[in-house]
């Protein structure tokens, strides 16, 4: 998962806890219960005595302390203080995530605080590490071809392009869902889902245990609608931060909205030849080419691009979250340089069909 993601769940559940236990102590009420700012340290200066919190809101806010401020740190995935240890200013650095518990200073930016408790960037690296190693060794990943809500078991499509195989998912009623939002590429905005939220289609990466090799018992799931296809750059805007598509197999124009977050690159030989052996479905595909990580660290290490260096007539592999209109979407991954990709084997041949692609390709999305 990406830090991002893990750093709004750890800090959100450990929020809710702390305002239930405010609400059953009765010492902790006041007339007018005060707020609990959240976000990420972004300078401290000593001499004033103040933090400047860049929230999760998207709103910077001066947390003043005093001699009396108690300092706690926290473990990420605490839902309590009763493992919080005693720390002081000196421990505090920017990029950690805090929660403060005070009240107004009277200005609208800027917060007392007699509380602030601590989760280190570095501890929720490590966090991050462990939890995208556990995603890494119990996890599945496909695209939904059958549903049985009844039954509660949805059947996924996996494996490379021409040589797929079906798995079983069974979910438990305590399994945990969660959906992409439609317009947005960052997982710390996808929303709690249900089993009745998939469609078949949706790409989905699980965790949890197989059962045998067509089984697989659902901890956690991660579902979005997502759209994958070879597009020639038909106009590029810069300063809407769009670009118009032809989509090479419908031969309809698409409107991609090209974010920050957005992830553009010039593929390297190595992903090129592992792509062209996904899409080829040869009888000889390596290891290497079956494995998603792989290429999706091939990808990665593949030179980047800015919007600005494309250009109308180029070929591009693009995925995107898409909403309900067919001919708009928010451009997760762009590749370019890949021509010799899309190029038809035989003159009047259709372009290969590239297939959909897993949730582990969508580099920007930051999903598990």
């Amino acid at each position: 998962m990406k830090l991002e993601w893990l750093q709004h769940r750890c800090f959100a559940l450990l929020a809710c806890c702390l305002v239930l236990q405010a609400a059953a102590d009765p010492a902790t009420q006041t007339s007018s219960q005060p707020g609990r700012p959240i976000g990420v340290v972004v300078a401290i200066d000593t001499t004033i005595k103040r933090i400047t919190l860049k929230t999760d809101a998207g709103l910077e806010l001066g947390i003043e302390y005093q001699d009396t401020t108690r300092f706690l740190r926290v473990a990420p995935g605490s839902q309590d203080l009763s493992g919080a240890t005693r720390i002081t200013l000196s421990d505090v650095w920017a990029g950690d995530r805090i929660l403060v518990r005070g009240r107004s200073s009277g200005d609208a930016n800027s917060f007392v605080a007699d509380t602030i408790i601590v989760m280190s960037k570095a501890d929720l690296a490590k966090k991050q590490e462990a939890e995208r190693a556990d995603w890494e060794k119990r996890g599945i990943g496909g695209v939904i071809s059958a549903l049985d809500p009844a039954s509660r078991e949805v059947t996924i499509r996996i494996g490379g392009l021409k040589s797929s195989k079906s798995v079983v998912l069974q979910f438990p009623s305590e399994a945990k869902f969660r959906r992409y939002s439609p317009d947005s590429i960052r997982f710390s905005d996808a929303r709690a889902s249900r089993l009745e939220d998939l469609r078949i289609g949706d790409q989905v990466k699980a965790r949890g245990t197989h059962r045998d090799d067509t089984h697989f018992l659902v901890e956690e799931l991660v579902s979005g609608s997502f759209r994958d296809f070879a597009a020639t750059i038909v106009a590029v805007d810069g300063e809407r931060g769009t670009m118009q598509l032809m989509d090479l197999a419908s031969k309809n124009r698409v409107e991609a909205r090209v974010l920050p977050a957005s992830v553009l690159r010039r593929l390297s030989p190595a992903a090129l030849q592992i792509l062209a052996t996904r899409i080829a479905g040869t009888s000889g595909e390596s290891k290497e080419s079956n494995n998603g990580r792989d290429l999706q660290s091939k990808l990665e290490a593949s030179p980047s691009l800015s919007l600005a260096e494309l250009k109308a007539g180029d070929a591009v592999v693009i995925s995107g979250t898409s909403g309900d209109d067919p001919a708009k979407l928010t451009a997760i991954t762009i590749l370019s340089g890949v021509e010799s990709l899309l190029k038809p084997p035989s003159r009047g041949a259709r372009a290969p069909d590239i297939g959909s692609w897993n949730l582990d390709l969508n580099m920007g999305v930051g999903a598990p």
